[in-house]
């Protein structure tokens, strides 16, 4: 405010100086001393209003010349019975408008006084005053003197008001802001306040002991679970030290913790064990980290404590229990590779045993027929045939329980296996076997798997061989092996149109010794069950679909 109403007080000097004064004076016929004064005032504002211009303001300067040219145009033959102070009115507002303090009133009494002592000057001595010509020129110089000054002063004060009025809108908007800001701040503090009684019913609602200490260890949160964990409570924690709260070994332990996170600036795990009044053993689990405000400085210690009895006792019983499982499972195991040598032991008295009485079966048979032959009727030689074919039956029927028997035993080797290669290869034999049968053998290329080679061998040749002699009533006979879907899974298949079967009955088609077909079919009943245990090797299922006298479908997953 200060530098545009100088600047403008200095302007109006000057032009008042120029425009007013001088021609006033000149026509009053005043003293030639009296306008060189005011002209040289008139420069002095101009150099001010100059300096003003340049953001340099001297304020006392313009001050003591204008009552430096109030003296000087006063006396000597100056003086006009105080009409010249008209022109220096403005003088009594400047010091006020542009001073405070001391110095406002130190001016104004400065300019009081000079003017009061030129009117007693003027008393005192009357030869000095330069009286006019005419009561009109001194009139008139009253009113000229008394419109410049009511002039500057209304300038100064419309200047005052003007800057009044938008220093008065600026803060009118500054305290509209301010009211908007308490009102945010207001906002703020009520979204905090429900936040921090958030966080402290979330910290007194959980199972975990949270606190927190300021530097000298002393604890400012002691929540509702730290109460129940070590039976102190939060009144009788806050302000004092791990001392009050655990046992003196217990305490410095945990200080000794609190030292190393202030000084780490770390987080640390703490293990204490603390007797209850009961005098149960407790385990608490801490972890503790350092507490810093949002400047980085560190200002204390936070923790979240965890009573892990029960834990550690369910894991104390849970090893002994896997103790006792491995100890069961080692017993287990010892039973199971006894059972295993058991087995071996029994396979091979199958294999040795069973087989010595089938020998003399078919050996006296042989005497019999060669050494009785003329004297048997025909009816006894197809006895005799009879008996050895059933001995034959019953020695393949040992291979193939052997053969089942020695499928559970098997470790598995698995390697890519190409099952088209498999099937070919199968099929090849098959046809060399009855050339003279008109079947067609269809094998869908690129069928690749992952198992154990010979035993997919096996389960090949059981379902082929199956599908060979199931189809060889048939005219032209036609087996298809190949990859269908079957829901979300790839499914490997082996169909044929021979007799087929009763869905009825396919609970039974893949249990040992379960035969849907008189004797017209040879076999065991084994194929399939030996088909069975393969595919349940390999971690596979097998299924079938058939329909009596059109064609059977076995279908098989391996993982």
């Amino acid at each position: 405010m200060e530098m545009p109403l100088f600047r403008l007080l200095c302007l109006l000097a000057t032009a008042t100086s120029f425009l007013v004064i001088v021609p006033t004076n000149y026509l009053h016929h005043r003293p030639a001393e009296i306008n060189a004064a005011v002209i040289c005032f008139g420069l002095g504002t101009l150099w001010l209003f100059r300096r003003a211009c340049l953001g340099k303001h001297h304020l006392k300067t313009f001050f003591f010349l204008l009552l430096f040219l109030l003296n000087l145009v006063w006396f000597p033959s100056g003086g006009t019975s105080g009409s010249s102070g008209y022109f220096f009115y403005c003088l009594f507002l400047y010091a006020p408008i542009f001073y405070r303090g001391k110095t406002r009133w130190l001016l104004l009494v400065l300019a009081v006084a000079d003017a009061l002592a030129l009117l007693a000057a003027e008393i005192a001595f009357p030869g000095s005053v330069a009286y006019y010509g005419a009561a009109y020129e001194r009139t008139a110089d009253l009113a000229v003197g008394l419109v410049m000054s009511v002039f500057c002063c209304s300038m100064m004060l419309w200047v005052l008001l003007e800057q009044h009025d938008r220093e008065q809108q600026r803060l009118l908007a500054l305290n509209q802001e301010l009211r908007q800001t308490m009102d945010d701040r207001a906002c703020v503090e009520s979204s905090m306040l429900q936040d921090r009684e958030l966080l402290h019913a979330v910290v007194d609602g959980t199972t975990d002991a949270v606190f927190v200490k300021n530097l000298q260890g002393q604890y400012l949160l002691f929540n509702r679970a730290a109460e129940v964990m070590t039976g102190v409570s939060a009144g009788a924690a806050l302000g004092h030290d791990d001392l009050t709260v655990f046992v003196p070994d217990v305490a410095r332990n945990a200080m000794a913790k609190d030292r190393l996170v202030l000084d780490t600036r770390e987080p640390q795990t703490l293990e204490l064990h603390t007797l209850t009044s009961e005098g149960e053993e407790r385990i608490f689990e801490a972890i503790k980290g350092p507490l810093q405000d949002g400047k980085g400085n560190l200002i204390g210690v936070f923790g979240i404590s965890r009573d892990v009895t029960d834990r550690r006792r369910m894991a104390q019983e849970l090893r002994m229990l896997n103790e006792e499982l491995e100890l069961r499972v080692v017993e287990r195991t010892a039973r199971l590779e006894t059972a295993m040598r058991e087995q071996e032991s029994f396979s091979y008295s199958v294999s040795h045993d069973l087989r010595g009485p089938l020998r003399h079966i078919n050996c006296y048979t042989a005497i019999i027929e060669e050494e009785f032959g003329a004297e048997l009727s025909a009816e006894a030689k197809r006895y005799m045939d009879r008996i050895r074919n059933s001995s034959r039956i019953m020695g393949d029927l040992i291979d193939d329980l052997l053969e089942l028997s020695r499928i559970g035993r098997l470790e598995l080797n698995k390697v890519p296996v190409s099952l088209s290669e498999l099937a070919r290869g199968i099929g090849r034999e098959l046809l060399e076997s009855d050339p003279a049968r008109q079947a067609e053998l269809v094998i869908e290329p690129g069928l690749q798997a992952h198992g154990d080679r010979v035993l997919l061998r096996q389960l090949l040749e059981n379902l082929l061989d199956n599908a060979w002699k199931y189809s060889r009533d048939r005219g032209c006979a036609r087996i298809e092996v190949g990859k269908s879907n079957w829901g979300e899974q790839k499914a490997f298949f082996v169909r044929d149109n021979g007799v087929g079967f009763d869905m009825a009955y396919q609970d039974k088609l893949f249990g040992a010794f379960q035969r849907l077909h008189g004797s017209e079919f040879e076999g065991t009943g084994i194929g399939l069950a030996t088909v069975k245990r393969i595919v349940e090797r390999h971690g596979g299922t097998v299924w079938a679909q058939g329909e009596v006298d059109a064609g059977a479908t076995i279908y098989f997953t391996l993982s």
